[in-house]
C-alpha cells in the first residue's frame, strides 16, 4: 500500500538532505515543518545557490529512482546510535531516551521518529519549489514529493515558457535576458531617484498666515524620496506639506508640523471621500489617492481646506 503524502514527503526531504550534504558538506538542517498543504526545510550553510541545490535535486530523484529500502532502527540512546551511524542526521537537543534512525539504505542516516516510505521509489519525484533567505540567516527550502511533485513541475514549465515568450527569449537565454532587464530597472530607478532628489531640493514655500505651504505636483517620480522630503520639511515650525505624484495611480500626501493643531488624517480622507478617493494615516502625516482626472479639483480643495485651518 502507498505511504500517504507526509510520509513521502518525510522520506524525499531525507533523501534531499542526504544528497545536499554531499553537494555542500557543511549544510546543516535547523527545522523542518511539513503538513498536507507546505513541505519547508530550513538549512544553515555559508553559501547556497540554485546550482548547488539542482545537483542535489538531481543526485536524490536518482537515488529515488534507484528503489532502495527505507529501514529503521533503534537504540537505547543517542551515543549507541552514533557508534553505529557517526554520521547520522540528528537535532541533538530535541533527543532524549530511545532513539530511531532512519536508514536510506547505504545511502543516508538520519534521527526520525515520523512515518516514512518502505522504498525510495514511493516518492517518484522530489522537486524544490522555491528557495529563499529565512528569518535567523538560514535558507527555507520548499518542495513538494510524488504526485504533486509531478503537478508543481507541469505549472513552473507553463509558467515559465509564458515568461520566455512575453519577454521574446529562449529558454538558454532566459537567465541573462532577465538580469539584462533588471539592470536596466535598476538604471532607470536610480535615474528617478536623481531626478527626484533634483526636483524636491527646488521646492519653494507659499507664506500663509504666519506657516509655510509646500505644494506640489510630481510625475513618475519615486514615492518614498518625497515622503521623506515631507519628513524633513515638517520639521520645521508651522509648516504643511501637499505633494502628488502621478505614477501607475496617482499618490497624494499631507503632512505638517506638530505645532499646527489640524488633523492631517482627517482633513485628507473628508476631502479624498469626496472626490471618491481614499486617504488615512496619522495627525501629522497622512497619505491616500485619487482617479487620474479628479487629481487637480481635489488638491485645490484639499489646499483651501488647510488654509482654512492655519
Amino acid at each position: 500500500m502507498k505511504s500517504d503524502q507526509i510520509a513521502l514527503a518525510h522520506t524525499g526531504e531525507h533523501i534531499f538532505m542526504g544528497s545536499l550534504q554531499k553537494i555542500v558538506p557543511n549544510v546543516i538542517v535547523k527545522k523542518v515543518e511539513q503538513t498536507e498543504d507546505r513541505n519547508s526545510l530550513f538549512v544553515e550553510s555559508d553559501t547556497l545557490t540554485w546550482y548547488q541545490i539542482l545537483q542535489a535535486e538531481k543526485l536524490a530523484n536518482s537515488i529515488i529512482a534507484e528503489g532502495r529500502n527505507i529501514m529503521k532502527h533503534f537504540f537505547p540512546n543517542l551515543e549507541e546510535a552514533r557508534k553505529k551511524f557517526p554520521k547520522m542526521r540528528a537535532m541533538e537537543d530535541r533527543i532524549s531516551g530511545e532513539v530511531r534512525v532512519i536508514e536510506v539504505d547505504g545511502y543516508d542516516y538520519a534521527a526520525c521518529a515520523r512515518n516514512h516510505a518502505s522504498n525510495s521509489k514511493e516518492c517518484e519525484l522530489f522537486l524544490v519549489t522555491s528557495f529563499s533567505k529565512a528569518e535567523g540567516g538560514a535558507y527555507e527550502i520548499r518542495f513538494e514529493v510524488g504526485e504533486k511533485a509531478k503537478i508543481a513541475a507541469l505549472e513552473h514549465s507553463s509558467l515559465l515558457m509564458k515568461v520566455v515568450a512575453t519577454l521574446g527569449a529562449s529558454i538558454p537565454t532566459i537567465e541573462k535576458t532577465a538580469l539584462n532587464l533588471k539592470a536596466e530597472v535598476e538604471a532607470l530607478n536610480k535615474k528617478i531617484r536623481e531626478l527626484t532628489e533634483k526636483e524636491t531640493s527646488a521646492i519653494s514655500a507659499e507664506e500663509i498666515n504666519g506657516a509655510k505651504l509646500y505644494s506640489k505636483i510630481f510625475e513618475g517620480l519615486e514615492t518614498k524620496i518625497l515622503m521623506d522630503k515631507a519628513g524633513e520639511l515638517i520639521k520645521n515650525a508651522r509648516s504643511v506639506v501637499i505633494f502628488a505624484n502621478k505614477t501607475d495611480r496617482v499618490f497624494i500626501l499631507l503632512a505638517k508640523s506638530s505645532d499646527l493643531k489640524f488633523n492631517s488624517a482627517e482633513i485628507l480622507r473628508d476631502i479624498l471621500s469626496s472626490f471618491g478617493g481614499k486617504g488615512g494615516g496619522k495627525e501629522e502625516f497622512a497619505s491616500g489617492s485619487v482617479e487620474f482626472p479628479k487629481l487637480e479639483a481635489a488638491l485645490l480643495a484639499l489646499k483651501e481646506r488647510v488654509i482654512s485651518s492655519l
